[in-house]
């Protein structure tokens, strides 16, 4: 038979053990706190199962990524679901007023564009200095608007955007524009001097087929009045010997 000592030292550990890991779990955070759950319940329902369970885990940033817009519509606003709430939270916080440039590959002409954060408005970022992310320059400064035309959702959009940079970084901006219009430019002078090249020589060739024609018919004509003058000579010895026989 159980003595009540040994059923009260029993009671005691159990509470002391429970007690432990209540301190233990109200210690952790509520994403090692779901890890500490799900390891335990696999260490007791499914031995032959990997206590190292990895699931699929959507953070706050992930939620941003995939429904954040650069410009939201009326739709995007009336969906009641906590990850656009999420979102449409963060959207607000954003000043869209002058956006923000990536630059680093403007020579495929890829640039992407954002709105700047508070931080970036109060120190002036994008409107005082020029709005190229990699670029402090504050001299030469120009505002321009930009027909930013860019691919969100699976749809193609546009919009005019605002983006202050300095005369540099501007050129950027067109570069690959400008460099298609060159190489254009220089494909179609060097169409025209082809162009002038073949009408010089086939101009060349008529003058010489010309002239050669020229000295055929000139070459004629002095054999025609040599025989013209033998024929004149035969006549006038004719003639005298008519006189004189």
């Amino acid at each position: 038979m159980t003595s009540f000592g040994f059923l009260k030292s029993t009671i005691f550990d159990k509470e002391e053990r429970k007690q432990q890991y209540q301190s233990h779990i109200r210690g952790l955070n509520a994403y090692d706190r779901h890890k500490k759950f799900i390891n335990d319940y696999v260490n007791y329902y499914g031995k032959d199962r990997s206590s190292n369970l990895k699931l699929p885990i959507k953070t706050d940033q992930d939620t941003l990524r995939e429904g954040y817009r650069f410009i939201r519509s009326e739709e995007d606003d009336m969906d009641p679901s906590w990850e656009q709430r999420l979102v449409k939270r963060y959207y607000d916080k954003l000043f869209k007023e002058y956006c923000l440039a990536d630059m680093s590959q403007y020579k495929s002409g890829k640039i992407g564009l954002r709105w700047r954060t508070e931080k970036e408005v109060m120190s002036g970022k994008g409107q005082f200095i020029c709005g190229n992310k990699n670029c402090n320059e504050k001299d030469g400064l120009a505002s321009y608007e930009v027909n930013f035309c860019y691919f969100e959702a699976g749809e193609n959009k546009q919009a005019l955007v605002k983006l202050v940079t300095c005369e540099r970084c501007a050129c950027k901006l067109n570069y690959k524009r400008q460099k298609e219009k060159e190489q254009l430019e220089k494909r179609q002078l060097e169409q025209d001097r082809r162009k002038r090249s073949r009408s010089k020589s086939d101009d060349d060739l008529d003058d010489f087929q010309e002239s050669k024609e020229r000295r055929r018919k000139g070459k004629r004509a002095l054999t025609s009045a040599s025989d013209h003058k033998i024929d004149d000579d035969d006549n006038l010895d004719e003639f005298l010997e008519g006189m004189f026989p």
